[in-house]
């Protein structure tokens, strides 16, 4: 019996990953929006850069269930047609897709407003947002199609071979050289079909007569955008089988030896046993959790010293703290492992279950100082 498609979807469930990075980026972008003024042209340039940016900051994670997911990986033997796999990546692609649209519309709207243009021109940015978004949602399935179609290993007379190894350069395996210009390249093409709609609706509100013709092309690239989406899955599936391992091949060779970061001393104080563990599983199961933890302190210290703080700035920081302490769900997880390694030990009750305040305590000290930092300047506003 071939397994459902919510049943796939648990082999490889999304969490805050669909949604931490676009919220990040959507809060710097709003900062920047507030502080372009009440020029609708510059406002309008900002949202053409600031949307294709914000799109792309959650692109990897959006699309990891196609190809890159290791449930893609661990199920590739078994006899799934690649259409489960499709249907079974689409749902968190159109979750994290939902969480973009909703940050860089809330975005756009505020800053507009809070920039002091007209309900008309704060409209009209929300327009020019919505409209590349709804062609990047059609786009977007392109790009796990066009990675699993030329992702696979051509014979070495085929011009596609010769393609790969030269326009790889050597940073990866040819196979996945496609996964280092397609993201880019589709995001791209959303942005360059979106241009006659949003040039349109741009004059539209500046009280002009757009001219026809922009209105008619921008209407041929929604069809174009959507219609090649809806026969993507059609690449995907004639690729799919061949190109996974070559995509996880890539990836074993590009992150190199299994050597983890190290854990900041200061971060292990105390004797706890079970505290020491719980903060060293943190730290190896965080992407870069060093980077995270020093924009944390440095975006606190950034708003702290601020002549004049802004919701804006304070929204980077609350971004922030969310990108350090979020990733501490997955510890859940690894709680009854935790509990079985120290079941037998002499523990106290709560550590021996797999549990420790305490270092949620060491985890969460970041976190408050950014908090206070925050508090403090605008006490000093006031």
């Amino acid at each position: 019996m071939t397994p459902s498609v919510s049943l796939l979807r648990r082999f490889d469930a999304r969490g805050y990953e669909l949604w931490l990075v676009p919220a990040l980026v959507a809060a710097i972008g709003g900062v920047t929006l507030a502080s372009a003024g009440a020029d609708a042209g510059v406002l309008r340039g900002l949202v053409f850069v600031g949307g294709p940016l914000l799109l792309l900051s959650g692109l990897h994670a959006r699309l990891d269930g196609y190809l890159h997911a290791r449930a893609r990986l661990s199920l590739l033997p078994l006899p799934l047609p690649p259409a489960r796999s499709w249907a079974a990546a689409s749902g968190p692609h159109r979750v994290g897709l939902g969480w973009t649209g909703l940050f860089g519309v809330a975005t756009v709207a505020g800053a507009a407003l809070g920039a002091g243009v007209t309900t008309r021109q704060a409209l009209g940015l929300v327009g020019d947002f919505a409209w590349l978004w709804l062609l990047a949602a059609g786009l977007e399935p392109v790009i796990p199609a066009a990675g699993a179609w030329l992702g696979r290993r051509f014979p070495e007379e085929r011009p596609q071979r010769r393609w790969q190894e030269r326009l790889g350069g050597g940073w990866t395996i040819p196979e996945a050289v496609v996964h280092l210009y397609a993201p880019a390249l589709g995001v791209g093409t959303a942005a360059l079909l979106a241009m006659p709609g949003q040039l349109w609706l741009d004059l539209w509100v500046d009280g002009q007569a757009p001219p026809i013709e922009l209105l008619v092309v921008g209407a041929i690239a929604g069809v174009l955008a959507w219609g090649l989406g809806r026969v993507a899955v059609l690449a995907y599936a004639r690729g799919m089988f061949e190109a996974v391992p070559w995509v996880h091949e890539a990836v074993r060779t590009l992150a190199g030896p299994a050597v983890p970061e190290e854990v900041p001393r200061w971060l292990l104080w105390g004797r706890d046993p079970m505290q020491h563990l719980v903060v060293r599983q943190f730290w190896r199961v965080t992407p870069v959790p060093g980077l995270r933890l020093w924009a944390l302190l440095i975006g606190a210290a950034w708003v702290g010293l601020a002549a004049a703080p802004s919701v804006a700035a304070t929204a980077v920081v609350v971004a922030l703290a969310s990108a350090w302490l979020v990733p501490g769900v997955r510890l859940r997880a690894l709680g009854p492992a935790r509990a079985r390694l120290a079941g037998s030990l002499p523990l106290p009750p709560s550590a021996r279950a797999g549990r420790s305040l305490g270092a949620w305590a060491v985890l969460g000290a970041p976190v408050v100082v950014a908090a206070a930092g925050v508090v403090l300047a605008w006490s000093r506003a006031a």
